[in-house]
């Protein structure tokens, strides 16, 4: 505290008003109401007003810019002697920043005067006054604080997304009855993720999603895809950084997601995990049942006698989980899985018929989205013509025509693309039959038999949506199986029964 102060003279006076939050203009703190406070003192006191400070939102814990012009221009100008201010918290709610601006105006000579209550720094009773003040300001905002925070944590935890919805997502609803919904774009974003599943790479993925009218750069591609949000779980620092499920629409199921990070893994993604070896086909395949992690593979070297042998074993990453399994007794037991669907060469010909629907079902699909590509191609088309018409107009200048048409070419030339894809799709579904019906009466061998490559593709032909690894039954938990497959475990069991009947009597149970 200063012992000695020269008080500048006069009646010249400025007014400074501040306001950080909008809960300070909702109860009686408004920039209007301040400033009226304090010319109502003036008035009455004989101050004249010559300049206005601050008047605008700034930070409630650091002097910005406005309080900075300010303290300069009372420091170039020696007839300003008072400051006057509706509350000392007006500098700032922080004890510490609002005591020290106190301090500084006095040392230049100049009282600050509350003109709420008529507390000034004159004495230093007045600057006890101002700090008990400011102490109680404090409080108040650090305990409002614990509040806010202590709030939209709860609401975190119960899976309420309480800020801003990422790109994509829509919010309704409030406090813990907030449910983030999937809009426009976040439909194309799920998308984009069946795509990445299928192998389509990031550039593909981009320009198809640009035909559609969604605009991404591979920077904010990448984000999306490795953001847990579009799965519906909430990572955040109220949180704790854990996945909570959420009241969100997903985008991707949480599976799939997984499945995604273990394609970017190695390369961009954020999920990476050990590198697969040529040895183990079931890697990031299987998840652990306790967690639903990916299992990794490792191996043991281990001498015997005088060789030394090396043995294979899955396991979850999962701090504290203690999912351990030889690898020998996954792949046998795999084997006896999808030999369970192994079909007897006396009913191929009738399956063949029940794959010929599902395929006829297929193609429905098939031309449900062509006829939309179909859609859209012609509604592009339609902008292009109309572009050209404004172009021989004269309403367009060339710069202008020549970026449209390049760009609406390039949207229509990549759904032309797509369509030809699901029209091939469409026209070789005969041709697919009797391949599945081949594959389907011999798939435990041909996947005990073949490659990496090809045991990888039946995993995923078979169990589209990953599988778990039960490890208290030690036996594997199916989720959901591709659908041809899904019938064909349906018509063995029902023709392992009925297998006295005619095959005619049979059929019909499974259809």
């Amino acid at each position: 505290m200063i012992n000695y102060l020269i008080i500048r003279g006069g009646n010249r006076a400025i007014i400074w008003t501040r306001v950080s939050t909008k809960y300070q203009e909702d109860n009686g703190g408004s920039l209007k109401s301040q400033k009226e406070t304090c010319e109502r003192y003036a008035t009455e006191r004989g101050y004249e007003v010559v300049r206005y400070f601050g008047g605008a939102h700034e930070s409630a814990k650091t002097p910005g810019k406005m309080i900075q012009e300010m303290t300069a221009f009372v420091k170039r100008d020696k007839s300003i002697s008072t400051v006057l201010i509706s509350e000392f918290d007006r500098f700032s709610r922080e004890l510490w920043q609002a005591t020290k601006m106190l301090e500084d105006m006095r040392r230049l000579g100049i009282i600050v005067i509350a003109t709420k209550f008529g507390l000034d720094t004159r004495t230093k009773e007045g600057m006890l006054m101002a700090q008990q003040t400011l102490s109680m300001a404090q409080w108040d905002n650090q305990n409002r604080t614990d509040k806010f925070v202590g709030g939209r944590i709860d609401c975190m935890k119960a899976g309420a997304y309480i800020e801003k919805a990422p790109f994509g997502y829509y919010k309704e609803g409030k406090s813990r009855d907030t449910f983030c919904y999937l809009d426009a774009n976040g439909k194309l974003i799920a998308k984009a993720f069946k795509w990445k599943l299928a192998g389509e790479t990031n550039k593909e993925i981009l320009d198809k999603l640009e035909a559609r009218g969604l605009s991404l750069t591979k920077q904010k591609l990448h984000k999306i895809l490795v953001n847990p949000f579009y799965a519906g779980k909430i990572r955040h620092k109220f949180t704790n950084m854990e996945l909570i499920d959420g009241r969100i629409e997903p985008a991707v199921t949480y599976m799939d997601f997984l499945r995604v990070q273990e394609i970017l893994s190695g390369r961009t993604g954020t999920y990476v995990q050990q590198k697969e070896k040529p040895t183990f086909p079931l890697t990031h395949f299987v998840l652990c049942g306790e967690d639903g992690k990916p299992l990794s593979s490792y191996i043991v070297t281990k001498k015997l006698k005088t060789r030394m042998l090396e043995f294979g074993y899955y396991k979850c990453n999962q701090q504290g989980c203690n999912t351990n399994i030889s690898a020998k007794e996954m792949h046998e037991k795999y084997e006896a899985l999808l030999s369970k669907y192994d079909v007897d060469n006396e009913v191929i010909s009738a399956f063949g018929v029940m794959i010929g629907r599902m395929m006829n079902s297929f193609s429905e699909v098939s031309a449900r989205e062509a006829s939309e590509l179909k859609r859209k191609i012609s509604e592009i088309k339609k902008t292009i013509k109309d572009v050209k018409l404004r172009f021989a107009c004269g309403k367009i200048d060339d710069d202008t025509y020549s970026v449209a048409i390049q760009e609406y070419t390039n949207r229509k030339d990549v759904l032309m693309l797509e369509l030809e894809k699901w029209q091939i799709k469409i026209s070789n579904q005969n041709e697919m039959i009797p391949v599945i019906i081949a594959t389907a009466s011999k798939i435990g061998t041909l996947w005990k038999n073949g490659d990496l490559e090809l045991k990888k593709k039946i995993q995923n032909l078979v169990f589209p949506e990953g599988i778990f690894w039960d490890k208290k039954k030690r036996e594997y938990l199916t989720k959901k199986r591709n659908a041809v497959f899904e019938l064909l475990g349906r018509f063995s069991m029902t023709y392992g029964d009925k297998k006295g009947l005619p095959l005619s009597e049979a059929v019909p149970l499974c259809g």
